[in-house]
Protein backbone atom coordinates (compact mmCIF):
# COMPACT_ATOMS: atom_id res chain seq x y z
CA UNK A 1 0.00 0.00 0.00
CA UNK A 2 1.24 3.27 -0.87
CA UNK A 3 1.71 5.60 2.07
CA UNK A 4 0.33 9.55 2.14
CA UNK A 5 2.55 11.76 4.09
CA UNK A 6 1.38 14.57 4.98
CA UNK A 7 3.92 17.33 6.63
CA UNK A 8 3.32 20.69 7.76
CA UNK A 9 5.32 22.99 8.78
CA UNK A 10 4.86 25.98 11.21
CA UNK A 11 7.64 28.98 11.05
CA UNK A 12 7.82 31.50 13.94
CA UNK A 13 11.25 33.08 14.29
CA UNK A 14 14.19 33.80 11.71
CA UNK A 15 16.82 31.00 12.43
CA UNK A 16 18.01 30.16 8.79
CA UNK A 17 17.40 31.01 5.15
CA UNK A 18 18.64 34.37 3.30
CA UNK A 19 17.46 36.65 6.05
CA UNK A 20 19.09 39.71 4.28
CA UNK A 21 15.61 39.35 1.93
CA UNK A 22 13.02 39.90 4.78
CA UNK A 23 12.47 43.67 3.90
CA UNK A 24 8.64 42.97 5.15
CA UNK A 25 8.20 43.83 8.40
CA UNK A 26 4.92 40.98 8.47
CA UNK A 27 6.71 39.18 5.83
CA UNK A 28 7.15 35.59 5.61
CA UNK A 29 10.10 34.46 3.58
CA UNK A 30 10.21 30.75 1.99
CA UNK A 31 13.01 29.27 -0.08
CA UNK A 32 11.83 26.28 -1.89
CA UNK A 33 14.51 24.49 -3.13
CA UNK A 34 13.14 21.43 -6.05
CA UNK A 35 14.85 19.84 -8.08
CA UNK A 36 12.76 20.40 -11.48
CA UNK A 37 12.23 21.89 -14.91
CA UNK A 38 8.63 22.38 -13.84
CA UNK A 39 6.73 25.38 -12.22
CA UNK A 40 6.20 25.70 -8.48
CA UNK A 41 3.32 27.11 -7.25
CA UNK A 42 2.01 28.80 -3.68
CA UNK A 43 -1.20 28.16 -2.94
CA UNK A 44 -3.65 29.80 -0.05
CA UNK A 45 -5.76 27.49 1.51
CA UNK A 46 -9.40 29.30 1.39
CA UNK A 47 -11.94 27.35 2.91
CA UNK A 48 -10.38 24.15 2.80
CA UNK A 49 -9.33 24.64 -1.18
CA UNK A 50 -6.06 25.41 -2.45
CA UNK A 51 -6.46 29.02 -4.36
CA UNK A 52 -3.04 29.78 -6.60
CA UNK A 53 -1.63 33.71 -5.37
CA UNK A 54 2.49 33.12 -7.05
CA UNK A 55 4.37 30.86 -9.40
CA UNK A 56 8.10 30.35 -9.96
CA UNK A 57 10.24 28.62 -12.61
CA UNK A 58 13.47 28.43 -12.00
CA UNK A 59 16.55 26.37 -13.82
CA UNK A 60 18.72 26.21 -10.62
CA UNK A 61 15.79 25.09 -8.78
CA UNK A 62 15.61 27.77 -6.25
CA UNK A 63 12.09 29.22 -5.83
CA UNK A 64 11.71 32.30 -2.96
CA UNK A 65 8.10 33.37 -1.99
CA UNK A 66 7.73 36.36 -0.45
CA UNK A 67 3.92 36.33 1.52
CA UNK A 68 3.05 39.66 3.50
CA UNK A 69 0.72 38.70 6.32
CA UNK A 70 -0.85 39.99 9.16
CA UNK A 71 -1.31 36.88 11.19
CA UNK A 72 -0.35 32.95 10.74
CA UNK A 73 -2.18 31.70 7.91
CA UNK A 74 -2.20 28.01 5.71
CA UNK A 75 -0.58 27.69 2.60
CA UNK A 76 0.60 24.82 0.15
CA UNK A 77 3.73 24.94 -2.10
CA UNK A 78 4.83 22.74 -4.57
CA UNK A 79 4.31 21.64 -8.40
CA UNK A 80 0.03 20.77 -7.79
CA UNK A 81 -2.18 21.00 -4.92
CA UNK A 82 -2.32 16.78 -4.74
CA UNK A 83 1.39 16.89 -4.83
CA UNK A 84 1.94 20.31 -2.05
CA UNK A 85 3.27 20.57 1.48
CA UNK A 86 1.14 22.13 3.25
CA UNK A 87 2.42 24.79 6.08
CA UNK A 88 1.89 27.82 8.15
CA UNK A 89 3.32 31.42 7.65
CA UNK A 90 3.72 33.30 10.04
CA UNK A 91 4.58 37.16 9.85
CA UNK A 92 8.57 38.03 10.27
CA UNK A 93 10.00 34.49 9.29
CA UNK A 94 11.81 32.61 7.29
CA UNK A 95 12.35 29.05 6.18
CA UNK A 96 13.84 26.63 3.49
CA UNK A 97 12.47 23.77 2.25
CA UNK A 98 14.76 20.80 0.65
CA UNK A 99 12.61 18.89 -1.34
CA UNK A 100 14.65 16.44 -3.16
CA UNK A 101 13.58 14.95 -5.75
CA UNK A 102 10.04 15.56 -4.90
CA UNK A 103 10.22 12.92 -2.24
CA UNK A 104 8.50 13.55 1.50
CA UNK A 105 10.53 10.90 2.86
CA UNK A 106 14.35 12.99 1.98
CA UNK A 107 12.50 16.45 2.49
CA UNK A 108 15.07 18.66 4.64
CA UNK A 109 13.88 21.52 6.62
CA UNK A 110 15.72 24.28 8.02
CA UNK A 111 14.39 26.83 10.32
CA UNK A 112 12.81 27.80 13.73
CA UNK A 113 12.54 24.91 16.33
CA UNK A 114 8.47 24.60 15.14
CA UNK A 115 9.78 23.32 12.01
CA UNK A 116 11.55 20.59 13.11
CA UNK A 117 8.94 20.00 16.09
CA UNK A 118 6.69 19.47 13.33
CA UNK A 119 8.30 17.55 11.02
CA UNK A 120 9.59 14.99 13.81
CA UNK A 121 5.59 14.90 14.66
CA UNK A 122 5.11 13.77 10.62
CA UNK A 123 7.64 11.56 10.91
CA UNK A 124 6.37 9.79 14.39
CA UNK A 125 2.96 9.81 12.49
CA UNK A 126 4.18 8.19 9.03
CA UNK A 127 5.59 5.37 11.42
CA UNK A 128 2.64 4.74 12.83
CA UNK A 129 0.96 4.77 9.74
CA UNK A 130 3.60 2.01 8.48
CA UNK A 131 3.42 -0.10 11.99
CA UNK A 132 -0.47 -0.44 10.95
CA UNK A 133 -0.21 -1.16 7.50
CA UNK A 134 2.57 -3.64 8.21
CA UNK A 135 0.66 -5.75 10.98
CA UNK A 136 0.91 -9.57 10.20
CA UNK A 137 -1.84 -11.73 10.97
CA UNK A 138 -4.59 -14.24 9.50
CA UNK A 139 -6.79 -13.26 12.28
CA UNK A 140 -8.73 -10.69 11.53
CA UNK A 141 -9.91 -9.88 15.09
CA UNK A 142 -6.07 -9.88 16.16
CA UNK A 143 -5.28 -7.46 13.15
CA UNK A 144 -8.56 -5.32 14.84
CA UNK A 145 -7.03 -5.63 18.47
CA UNK A 146 -3.43 -4.64 17.35
CA UNK A 147 -4.57 -1.91 15.21
CA UNK A 148 -6.81 -0.39 18.11
CA UNK A 149 -3.43 -0.87 20.76
CA UNK A 150 -1.29 0.86 18.27
CA UNK A 151 -4.11 3.73 17.61
CA UNK A 152 -4.33 3.93 21.39
CA UNK A 153 -0.87 4.65 22.21
CA UNK A 154 -1.11 7.43 18.87
CA UNK A 155 -3.50 9.00 21.26
CA UNK A 156 -1.68 9.27 24.20
CA UNK A 157 1.33 10.40 22.00
CA UNK A 158 -1.01 13.36 20.53
CA UNK A 159 -2.31 14.31 24.10
CA UNK A 160 1.53 14.58 25.65
CA UNK A 161 2.28 16.47 22.33
CA UNK A 162 0.06 19.30 22.82
CA UNK A 163 0.70 20.06 26.46
CA UNK A 164 4.51 20.30 25.94
CA UNK A 165 3.55 22.75 22.79
CA UNK A 166 0.94 24.57 23.77
CA UNK A 167 1.95 28.03 22.55
CA UNK A 168 2.89 26.49 19.02
CA UNK A 169 0.64 27.61 16.20
CA UNK A 170 1.31 23.77 14.79
CA UNK A 171 -1.57 22.53 17.30
CA UNK A 172 -4.43 23.48 14.88
CA UNK A 173 -3.12 21.29 12.52
CA UNK A 174 -3.63 17.98 15.02
CA UNK A 175 -7.23 19.40 15.38
CA UNK A 176 -8.15 15.96 12.80
CA UNK A 177 -6.36 13.59 14.27
CA UNK A 178 -8.32 13.78 17.80
CA UNK A 179 -10.44 10.49 18.03
CA UNK A 180 -12.26 11.37 21.11
CA UNK A 181 -12.97 15.24 21.32
CA UNK A 182 -14.27 14.39 25.18
CA UNK A 183 -10.54 12.50 26.04
CA UNK A 184 -8.80 15.95 24.80
CA UNK A 185 -11.06 18.33 26.28
CA UNK A 186 -8.22 20.58 27.94
CA UNK A 187 -6.13 19.95 24.77
CA UNK A 188 -9.07 21.36 22.65
CA UNK A 189 -8.92 24.73 25.37
CA UNK A 190 -5.13 24.85 24.27
CA UNK A 191 -5.30 24.44 20.82
CA UNK A 192 -8.80 26.95 21.05
CA UNK A 193 -6.21 29.85 22.55
CA UNK A 194 -3.53 29.26 20.03
CA UNK A 195 -6.22 30.10 17.23
CA UNK A 196 -7.84 32.79 19.15
CA UNK A 197 -4.52 34.35 19.59
CA UNK A 198 -2.25 34.08 16.37
CA UNK A 199 -4.76 33.32 13.87
CA UNK A 200 -6.06 36.26 11.53
CA UNK A 201 -8.75 34.05 10.25
CA UNK A 202 -11.25 33.05 12.62
CA UNK A 203 -13.06 30.78 10.63
CA UNK A 204 -10.94 27.97 12.24
CA UNK A 205 -12.49 28.90 15.32
CA UNK A 206 -15.88 27.25 14.24
CA UNK A 207 -13.78 23.80 13.84
CA UNK A 208 -12.56 23.87 17.00
CA UNK A 209 -15.83 25.17 18.87
CA UNK A 210 -17.31 22.51 17.07
CA UNK A 211 -14.92 19.84 18.38
CA UNK A 212 -15.02 21.82 22.38
CA UNK A 213 -19.01 21.12 21.73
CA UNK A 214 -18.74 17.60 20.84
CA UNK A 215 -16.60 17.29 23.99
CA UNK A 216 -19.28 18.71 26.05
CA UNK A 217 -22.17 16.62 24.49
CA UNK A 218 -19.86 13.39 25.32
CA UNK A 219 -19.77 14.10 28.83
CA UNK A 220 -22.92 15.00 28.81
CA UNK A 221 -24.40 11.80 27.34
CA UNK A 222 -21.90 10.01 29.83
CA UNK A 223 -23.59 11.58 32.70
CA UNK A 224 -26.77 10.77 31.34
CA UNK A 225 -25.25 7.39 31.15
CA UNK A 226 -24.33 7.18 34.70
CA UNK A 227 -27.56 8.13 35.95
CA UNK A 228 -29.59 5.85 33.89
CA UNK A 229 -27.48 3.10 35.33
CA UNK A 230 -28.08 3.64 38.54
CA UNK A 231 -31.53 3.86 38.03
CA UNK A 232 -31.30 0.90 36.68
CA UNK A 233 -29.46 -0.62 39.53
CA UNK A 234 -32.84 0.49 41.98
CA UNK A 235 -34.79 -1.40 39.82
CA UNK A 236 -32.97 -3.86 39.74
CA UNK A 237 -32.24 -4.19 43.52
CA UNK A 238 -36.63 -3.85 43.80
CA UNK A 239 -36.88 -6.82 41.50
CA UNK A 240 -34.81 -9.11 43.57
CA UNK A 241 -32.19 -9.19 41.06
CA UNK A 242 -28.77 -8.07 42.18
CA UNK A 243 -25.48 -9.93 42.44
CA UNK A 244 -25.19 -12.96 44.13
CA UNK A 245 -29.04 -13.27 43.85
CA UNK A 246 -29.94 -16.27 41.55
CA UNK A 247 -31.08 -15.54 38.23
CA UNK A 248 -34.81 -15.69 37.14
CA UNK A 249 -35.97 -18.40 35.36
CA UNK A 250 -36.56 -17.78 31.47
CA UNK A 251 -39.13 -20.25 29.36
CA UNK A 252 -39.79 -19.21 26.03
CA UNK A 253 -39.63 -20.43 22.61
CA UNK A 254 -37.15 -20.94 19.92
CA UNK A 255 -37.85 -20.15 16.02
CA UNK A 256 -38.83 -23.96 15.60
CA UNK A 257 -41.37 -23.36 18.50
CA UNK A 258 -39.31 -25.47 21.08
CA UNK A 259 -39.27 -23.86 24.56
CA UNK A 260 -35.78 -23.79 25.68
CA UNK A 261 -35.30 -22.60 30.15
CA UNK A 262 -32.72 -20.52 31.02
CA UNK A 263 -32.35 -23.16 34.06
CA UNK A 264 -31.67 -26.38 31.41
CA UNK A 265 -28.25 -24.52 31.27
CA UNK A 266 -27.04 -25.32 34.61
CA UNK A 267 -23.72 -26.15 34.48
CA UNK A 268 -22.52 -24.04 32.20
CA UNK A 269 -21.31 -20.49 32.99
CA UNK A 270 -24.19 -18.47 30.92
CA UNK A 271 -24.13 -15.34 29.51
CA UNK A 272 -27.68 -14.08 29.57
CA UNK A 273 -28.28 -11.36 26.46
CA UNK A 274 -30.82 -8.88 25.98
CA UNK A 275 -30.89 -7.82 22.35
CA UNK A 276 -32.35 -7.43 19.03
CA UNK A 277 -31.80 -6.90 15.27
CA UNK A 278 -32.33 -3.36 14.85
CA UNK A 279 -30.26 -2.41 17.98
CA UNK A 280 -27.00 -1.29 16.41
CA UNK A 281 -24.79 -1.22 19.85
CA UNK A 282 -25.82 -4.94 20.07
CA UNK A 283 -24.72 -5.48 16.46
CA UNK A 284 -21.58 -3.73 17.48
CA UNK A 285 -21.08 -5.91 20.50
CA UNK A 286 -21.80 -9.19 18.72
CA UNK A 287 -18.09 -10.03 17.18
CA UNK A 288 -17.04 -9.51 20.53
CA UNK A 289 -19.71 -12.28 22.23
CA UNK A 290 -18.92 -14.17 18.70
CA UNK A 291 -15.17 -14.08 19.76
CA UNK A 292 -15.49 -15.13 23.20
CA UNK A 293 -18.31 -17.88 22.77
CA UNK A 294 -15.51 -19.69 20.27
CA UNK A 295 -12.64 -19.04 22.61
CA UNK A 296 -14.70 -20.68 25.71
CA UNK A 297 -16.89 -22.92 24.18
CA UNK A 298 -15.34 -25.88 25.30
CA UNK A 299 -14.91 -24.59 28.45
CA UNK A 300 -18.65 -24.68 29.69
CA UNK A 301 -19.22 -21.49 28.54
CA UNK A 302 -22.44 -20.92 26.53
CA UNK A 303 -25.07 -17.67 25.48
CA UNK A 304 -28.80 -17.09 26.00
CA UNK A 305 -29.63 -14.78 23.55
CA UNK A 306 -33.31 -13.02 24.16
CA UNK A 307 -34.05 -11.09 21.54
CA UNK A 308 -36.27 -8.20 21.57
CA UNK A 309 -37.26 -8.05 17.90
CA UNK A 310 -40.82 -8.31 16.40
CA UNK A 311 -40.01 -9.64 12.97
CA UNK A 312 -39.10 -13.02 12.93
CA UNK A 313 -37.18 -12.60 9.26
CA UNK A 314 -35.17 -10.08 10.90
CA UNK A 315 -34.07 -11.44 14.24
CA UNK A 316 -33.00 -14.90 12.03
CA UNK A 317 -31.48 -12.76 9.42
CA UNK A 318 -29.27 -10.89 12.28
CA UNK A 319 -29.08 -14.06 13.56
CA UNK A 320 -27.13 -15.46 10.42
CA UNK A 321 -25.01 -12.68 9.62
CA UNK A 322 -23.46 -11.98 12.82
CA UNK A 323 -22.64 -15.65 13.06
CA UNK A 324 -24.61 -16.59 16.48
CA UNK A 325 -24.15 -20.06 16.63
CA UNK A 326 -24.94 -20.98 20.04
CA UNK A 327 -28.14 -22.88 20.08
CA UNK A 328 -29.87 -20.89 22.63
CA UNK A 329 -31.75 -18.24 20.67
CA UNK A 330 -35.35 -17.09 21.78
CA UNK A 331 -37.90 -14.82 21.85
CA UNK A 332 -41.44 -13.71 21.89
CA UNK A 333 -41.00 -11.50 19.12
CA UNK A 334 -43.11 -8.58 21.25
CA UNK A 335 -40.75 -6.30 21.76
CA UNK A 336 -40.01 -4.12 24.81
CA UNK A 337 -43.55 -6.03 26.23
CA UNK A 338 -41.10 -9.26 26.33
CA UNK A 339 -41.81 -11.35 29.60
CA UNK A 340 -38.34 -11.90 29.89
CA UNK A 341 -38.15 -8.11 29.81
CA UNK A 342 -40.36 -7.40 32.17
CA UNK A 343 -38.71 -10.00 34.92
CA UNK A 344 -35.06 -8.59 34.40
CA UNK A 345 -36.31 -4.39 34.29
CA UNK A 346 -34.71 -4.27 31.12
CA UNK A 347 -35.31 -0.72 30.10
CA UNK A 348 -32.62 -0.20 27.31
CA UNK A 349 -30.65 -3.00 25.31
CA UNK A 350 -27.80 -4.33 25.29
CA UNK A 351 -27.84 -5.67 28.33
CA UNK A 352 -26.19 -9.02 29.83
CA UNK A 353 -26.21 -10.62 32.79
CA UNK A 354 -23.15 -13.36 33.66
CA UNK A 355 -24.59 -16.29 35.24
CA UNK A 356 -22.45 -18.94 36.97
CA UNK A 357 -22.62 -22.61 37.09
CA UNK A 358 -25.09 -22.56 39.63
CA UNK A 359 -27.39 -20.65 38.46
CA UNK A 360 -25.99 -16.84 40.68
CA UNK A 361 -25.07 -13.82 38.77
CA UNK A 362 -22.22 -12.96 38.55
CA UNK A 363 -22.04 -9.42 37.10
CA UNK A 364 -23.91 -7.56 34.45
CA UNK A 365 -23.72 -5.61 31.98
CA UNK A 366 -19.86 -6.76 30.92
CA UNK A 367 -18.71 -6.30 27.53
CA UNK A 368 -15.73 -5.90 25.34
CA UNK A 369 -12.47 -6.47 27.47
CA UNK A 370 -14.32 -6.76 30.67
CA UNK A 371 -16.16 -9.52 29.47
CA UNK A 372 -13.65 -11.42 28.32
CA UNK A 373 -11.27 -10.29 31.46
CA UNK A 374 -14.61 -11.88 33.88
CA UNK A 375 -13.97 -15.28 31.72
CA UNK A 376 -10.76 -15.59 31.83
CA UNK A 377 -10.92 -15.03 35.94
CA UNK A 378 -14.07 -17.93 36.66
CA UNK A 379 -12.98 -20.59 33.04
Amino acid sequence: MKQIIFILFIFTNISCGNSEQINNKNSYQLEFIFESDNYVYLYELIKNNPVKIDSSKSKSGIHNFNISLEAVDIFLVGSEPQKSILFLGIPNASNQFLFKNGDYNELVVSGDSNNILLQNHFKHRNGIISEIQNIVSNNEEEKIILRNEILNRYQKYLKQFINENSESPSLIMLLGEIQSPMDFKNELLLIKEVITNKFKNQKYLVEINRAIENANQQEKFIEQQKTRSEQEKEQLKNLGITVGSKAPDISIQNANGKIIKLSSLLGNVVLLDFWASWCRPCRIENPNVVRLYNKYKNQNFTVYSVSFDQQKEKWLEAIEQDQLTWPNHVSELTGWKSTPGKKYGITSIPKTFLIDKSGIIIDYDLRGDALEKKLSEIL
